[in-house]
């Protein structure tokens, strides 16, 4: 192979590594409702969410001491990592507004004044243990063992996200998906917010 083939060889080569996407290395991947609907019948069946939530390593992420299941602190730290979508380790009325609808539904009517114990405007870590509301967790430990093991974690949020629960996430529902899977790296906003609970 003569000279000026083989720089174009490792020039290709370069550009190649270049261009393999973020998330090969370790960091986190944006993910949309299409890219989990394998069928492309724009419905995620249970198995569909499933396979594909667990690539996201949300679970992981969460799981904080890695022994295969969340105990409610690992849920409530999560929980409030979801919720604080700038990740200023604040909530604001804005944010508790949307955390709370998507965790616990439109009906949810304990207001921000209730969690911001303070009057500060912003709900801290404190604040958000001593308030957060542990029914999910609760309900979704199926065994009753004090730990989520993770397919009752993706089952609860397959669940949540599936809001007229007819046993498929529809394209209608798709909205649930915004601000998940956004692209952020889980485990360190996890990490920075520490325990909540």
């Amino acid at each position: 192979m003569n000279m000026k083939k083989l720089i174009n060889l490792r020039s290709a080569m370069l550009t190649t590594a270049l261009l393999i996407p973020a998330a090969s290395f370790g960091q986190a991947e944006q993910w949309e409702y299409t890219d989990w609907d394998n069928d492309g019948n724009l419905e995620l069946s249970s198995r569909e969410f499933q396979t594909g939530f667990a690539e996201t390593g949300t679970f992981d992420a969460w799981d904080r001491d890695g022994d295969a299941g969340l105990n409610e602190g690992e849920f409530a730290t999560g929980m409030f990592a979801d919720w604080d979508t700038d990740n200023d380790l604040e909530i604001t009325e804005e944010e508790y507004d949307i955390g709370a609808e998507r965790w616990y539904g439109a009906d949810y009517n304990t207001p921000y004044t209730d969690w911001d114990a303070d009057g500060s405007g912003n709900i801290d870590r404190t604040e958000f243990g001593a308030a957060w509301d542990n029914d999910y967790y609760t309900q979704w430990d199926a065994d009753g063992d004090s730990l989520l093991s993770e397919d009752e974690y993706s089952t609860g949020i397959y669940n949540s996200a599936d809001l007229d629960a007819d046993q498929v996430i529809t394209v209608e529902e798709e909205g649930w998906f915004e601000g998940w899977f956004d692209g952020d790296d889980v485990t360190a906003e996890i990490e920075e917010v520490g325990d909540v609970y």
